[in-house]
C-alpha cells in the first residue's frame, strides 16, 4: 500500500483531476514544440510563440529535475518576435482553466 504522503508534491499539496488536466495540456505544448497563446500579466495583451520546455527558473533555462514539483517549474516559450518567455508553470495552470492559454492542434 502507498502511503498518501508519497502521493503530494514537493510542496505539500495533492494533484487534483483538473490539476492533471491543465498540467497535460502545458506539457503536451511543449512536447511537440506547439504554437501558443496565452494572456499577459496585465490581462489585456495576448501573446504567441512556440512552447519549448520545462525549465527550472526565468534564470536557467535547464531541464528541472525528476525529483522537483512541475507546479514550481515555468514553460520556456519563444514568441513570434524571438524573445524567450519563461512563464510560472502555476500560471499557466490558471490561465488554462480561465480560457487563457490557447495551442494550436
Amino acid at each position: 500500500m502507498i502511503d498518501n504522503e508519497v502521493l503530494q508534491s514537493a510542496t505539500g499539496s495533492i494533484v487534483t483531476v483538473p490539476q492533471i488536466h491543465q498540467l497535460y495540456v502545458i506539457t503536451d505544448a511543449a512536447s511537440r514544440s506547439a504554437k501558443v497563446r496565452w494572456l499577459g500579466d496585465d490581462g489585456h495583451t495576448i501573446h504567441s510563440g512556440t512552447a519549448r520546455h520545462v525549465v527550472n527558473s526565468p534564470e536557467n533555462f535547464g531541464f528541472i529535475r525528476s525529483d522537483q514539483d512541475v507546479r514550481d517549474a515555468y514553460l520556456r516559450i519563444t514568441s513570434v518576435t524571438g524573445m524567450e518567455h519563461a512563464v510560472p508553470i502555476r500560471r499557466l495552470m490558471y490561465l488554462v482553466e480561465m480560457g487563457g492559454f490557447a495551442v494550436d492542434s
